[in-house]
């Protein structure tokens, strides 16, 4: 197994930097390499109901499908958020064409006399190859777009999170 783990320290809320990362309407405005979300009609209808029924936000906790560019390849990204510890801690399952990402965010306050600030830690751990199409992935390879994805992301929610403080 390969993991990979960094962080970034980004200038706004714990608050701020979780609802970037739990709401699939923020997420196409700071990740680059969505090109949109794949919805199906009848869950977003049914959701919708649960809400207005409950008056209550959507739960993070929910299974995306977002059309996704890796590097220049146009894939099928499949976000499954399997828990959430609001504004603190969020566990994912990803896949994105035949890779396979456990994926976990952890997110801590730094605030200081500037301001808030938010440490954001990513860990992704991927498997060692990947089978695309007769061939295998190398380690190496595969190593390189996991540290890529991590960084890209933490990149992206920092510069997006920063632009509105």
């Amino acid at each position: 197994m390969i993991t990979v783990a960094l962080s970034a320290t980004i200038g706004a809320s714990r608050k701020r930097v979780w609802h970037a990362l739990v709401d699939p309407s923020e997420r196409v405005l700071w990740d680059e390499r969505i090109l949109g979300e794949i919805a199906s009609p009848r869950a977003q209808d049914g959701a919708r109901q649960r809400r207005r029924a409950s008056n209550q936000p959507a739960s993070p906790l929910r299974l995306t499908r977002w059309r996704f560019k890796l590097g220049s390849v146009p894939l099928v990204m499949r976000e499954e958020i399997v828990t959430a510890d609001p504004i603190e801690r969020l566990t994912s399952r990803i896949s994105i064409g035949s890779i396979h990402l456990d994926q976990t965010l952890t997110l801590y306050s730094e605030d200081n006399e500037t301001g808030p600030r938010t440490r954001l830690g990513m860990k992704v751990i991927a498997s060692n190859s990947i089978a695309v199409i007769g061939e295998v992935v190398p380690r190496a390879e595969v190593q390189r777009l996991a540290i890529e994805y991590v960084d890209s992301t933490l990149r992206q929610v920092q510069k997006f999170c920063e632009a509105e403080a």
